[in-house]
Parts: structure tokens; sequence; C-alpha cells
């Protein structure tokens, strides 16, 4: 060791001539960053001020498409999962630090009688332990989190955690080798835990969600392109919004997006229906796509949009009803049932993919009910009140002239399998299994188009007329018999 510091690997004797006193200390310019920056204590107001930012961040539902690269780092994360990782890597390699300390019982360079002489001596210091460097490793893991959630900011946070650890080393309470240990331990410790949370990352989260009955979203970066033309549209409750449309004959598929889609997220699917020969139109909602009204109702309000988006079919368009069909997804295909029940007259079909009878219902499948208590509480009131009355099944038309079809994905937990089976049997209609399928989210990428486009095919055979007994779609696409359901007519 003695050899390390006659070498200046402790920096023995980098002071400037220039020296100022604070409370009576003598101290170099230096050696007064040094203090600062390894004193704890001066970094709280920045990492509070990190937290309350971080939380602040969280309050919007992140869009990920388009923009710059600062945009897509600080959209793509949910900060609260961000600032839980944070906290355990930073609580980890502090406790590894604490029990690899005592365990090694190594002696702080300024301490050690064999070298402590050779050693400039300039810090204050808690404990008598070398191996390893606990600021180091606290350090590198709050950096390496940073670094692994938000990239353009990697490089000031790893530079903060080598200042961190080259001030251990010059105030001479810590050898070199204890400062790349601690690094190693809180680097490790980061991507530990990111690794553990990294899929809840991209979720919003309990307060993320009832945010978007609360607040302002932020308007996805991109909207659908050529070949899709914007419409404008005024909502039944008067407010100006714009919707695509692909025009391609005269038989119309009116798609309606879920919480937290939007028009964007469901033009891919739009394009099969047009591929089948069909117009599109693709409905912008309240809460959504930059909509006038900020926040969403979770269904019940949003049907103003889609009596809109109607007006404007039947107006401009000319598109009859009894050859229209309503697709819904999620949220979308209560929407979409309740519009048909108060239309007053038959559409040609219905198409209700991830259908739920009741929103409180399907959020306690997904929750639990515990979980589901706390989005009640947290949601506002009139969101809650409405959410609590509005049975989307209550409007279904029996009208023999509308056809019905349920779709839900076998791996559902929002809208499981059980409740397209119950509302396909008590009201008549086609239900479609999807093997494998999750809730539909469209903007995921977590869908298989064949299995989709066949869904989509067998439930327009049905719409128009054939007789088909309840399916089952694999992602392959094979349309195989669902043994489980009896034949509904």
């Amino acid at each position: 060791m003695a050899v390390l510091a006659e070498a200046g690997v402790l920096w023995p004797s980098w002071d400037t001539s220039l020296f100022f006193q604070v409370n009576g200390i003598e101290f170099s310019p230096l050696t007064f960053i040094m203090r600062t920056i390894t004193n704890v204590d001066n970094w709280v107001p920045l990492l509070i001020g990190w937290i309350l930012l971080l939380l602040w961040w969280g309050r919007t539902k992140p869009y990920v498409s388009g923009g710059s690269k600062w945009k897509r780092a600080f959209a793509s994360k949910n900060p609260r999962i961000v600032l839980l990782c944070m906290i355990l890597a930073t609580s980890a390699s502090d406790q590894v630090c604490y029990h690899l300390k005592s365990n090694v019982a190594r002696s702080r360079p300024c301490f050690e009688e064999n070298i402590s002489g050779e050693v400039n001596y300039r810090g204050d210091v808690h404990g008598n332990r070398s191996f390893p460097s606990a600021h180091s490793a606290n350090s590198a893991a709050l950096a390496t989190t940073i670094a692994l959630a938000y990239p353009p900011l990697a490089p000031f946070a790893i530079s903060v955690s080598i200042l961190v650890g080259f001030s251990r080393i010059y105030l001479g309470v810590h050898y070199p080798i204890d400062v790349l240990a601690g690094w190693s331990i809180g680097a490790l410790s980061a991507i530990l835990f990111w690794l553990i949370f990294r899929k809840m990352l991209s979720r919003p989260g309990l307060i993320g969600y009832t945010n978007r009955f609360r607040i302002r979203q932020p308007v996805p970066y991109s909207f659908p392109e050529s070949p899709w033309k914007p419409v404008d549209i005024s909502s039944l409750d008067g407010y100006h919004m714009t919707g695509y449309f692909l025009n391609s004959g005269k038989d119309l598929i009116i798609m309606v997006h879920g919480l937290h889609g939007s028009v964007t997220s469901i033009a891919e699917p739009g394009l099969i229906f047009n591929r089948m020969g069909f117009s599109v139109f693709l409905v912008p909602l309240r809460g959504h796509d930059g909509h006038p009204v900020p926040v969403t109702s979770g269904g019940p309000a949003e049907v103003y949009d889609l009596a809109g988006a109607i007006s404007c079919a039947r107006g401009k368009m000319g598109f009859s009803m009894d050859r229209t069909i309503f697709y819904g997804s999620s949220m979308g295909s209560v929407i979409a049932l309740k519009m048909a029940g108060i239309l007053g007259e038959p559409v040609a079909g219905i198409i209700c993919h991830g259908a739920y009878s009741n929103f409180f219902t399907a959020a306690q499948m997904k929750l639990g009910s515990f979980r589901k208590k706390i989005l009640k509480l947290l949601l506002p009131a009139n969101a809650r009140r409405g959410l609590e009355i509005f049975q989307p099944e209550d409007y279904i038309n029996d009208s023999a002239a509308t056809r019905y079809v349920f779709i839900n994905g076998i791996c559902d937990r929002i809208s499981p399998p059980e409740a397209g089976i119950q509302l396909a049997s008590e009201y008549g209609g086609l239900f479609v299994a999807l093997d494998e399928a999750r809730h539909p989210v469209w903007n995921a990428h977590r869908w298989s188009q064949p299995q989709i486009e066949a869904a989509f095919k067998v439930s327009l055979e049905y719409i128009r007329g054939r007789h088909i007994k309840s399916v089952a779609v694999d992602e392959s696409g094979f349309i195989h018999d669902f043994p489980t359901i009896p034949e509904i007519n």
C-alpha cells in the first residue's frame, strides 16, 4: 500500500497553493470541492428534487411512438417503477457493503499504521472500515438505474458516480480497489432490480391509470398517415375532432379503440378490414387523440363521440346503417354496444373484442378485490358514479337485424372468455375464442395478425348471415371448434 501511496494513486500531494478558511479550517479549492461532493447531505436536495420530478412525470400515460430520443426516453418508462428500482438497488448495495466491511475489516488508508503518514488525510469519516466503498456503490446504483431508464442522462449520471468515487480516494478514506469494488456492487445491484421490474416499467400503475380520468394526457407524436384521410367530426355534444377514413366500398366498419388506445393504435387492424373490402372509419375519443375534452369517462360519455362519427358517416359519406358494422376494442366494445342500443335503427353487426359487463367487475378480475377498492377511491367521484351504473349489456338490442360477435382471448384477465360466453348465450350471437391471446392492446404488438385476420373473417361471415357455431382461432389463424361452448345461433 505504501508503494501505491508513493506512486500517487492516493493523490497525497494534489493541493494548490491557494488556501482559504471555512469555520476556521483551512482548505484548498480542490479539497473543498471533493469534500462537497463526498458529503451525502449535499446531495439530499438534488435527490428530493429528482424524486418529485419523477412523481410528476408519473401523472401521465406514456406514449413512445415518434419524437426525439429525449421524448422517447422519458415517455417510455413508468417513473414510479424507476424510483422503486433506485430505492431497492441503493438499499441493497448499501447493505452488501455494510456486511462486507464487517467481515473484511480492512482499515481505511488514513488510519492504516503502515501508510497513514504517507496519506494526506483531508476528509471526515465515520467508521474505520475501508472495503468496499459504500459511497461508490450507492452512487453507482443510482447512476446505473438512471442510465438504464433514461439513456440520454447516462453521461451525467455516470460522471457524478465517478466524481464520488474519485473524492473518496482523494480524501484518503478509501483505496482505489475499494472504489472499484463499490462501483461493481452498485452497478450489479441496479441491473438485478432492473431485470426484476423490467416488465412493470411500461405500466402506468393505479395512479397513472386513474389520472386518465383527471388530467389531459399527452397527444401521441403521430397520427394515421396516407392512405388514411382525416375527416372533421362534431360529437353529439358539440366538440370538434378529427377521425380517419379509408374508402373501399359501400360497406363500412366504424372502429372504436379502448382506454389507453388511440386512432393510430387501431389503424393496423383497420387495414385488415380494409383488405377484406370494407371502408374503415377510425373514431377519436375524449381523453385521447388530442380531443377537446381532456379526460375520459371510461365509456359512458364517449358514446357522444361515436354518435358524431355515425352522423358524419350517414351525412357526409352516405353510408346506410344496414351496411355498417361497429367494431369496438375493450372500452370501445361497450361504447359500441351502448350506441347500437340507443341508435333507433338496426346496424348490420357489432363486433365486441374484449367486452366486459361492468368496468369494476373487469377491474376486480385484473387487480383483485383490494386493489379494485383502491382504484375506486382514486377515481374522481363523477367518473366512479358513471362507471358504477354503466351496464353495457343493458343496451343490447334484441333485433334480429343486428348480429353480435363477442371475441375474447383465452388468457384475457380483464374480460375473460366467460364474459363473452355469457353475453353471447344470453343475448344471441357468435363467440370467438383467441388461443393464447390476452386483452387487446394493439399498440403493444402482442397480437398475431393471422389470428386476428381469421377472427375478423369468421365474424364478418356470421354477420352476413352464415350459421356458425362458437369457434376458436389459434395463433397461426387455424379455426377450430371450441368444444366447451354449446352451439349459439
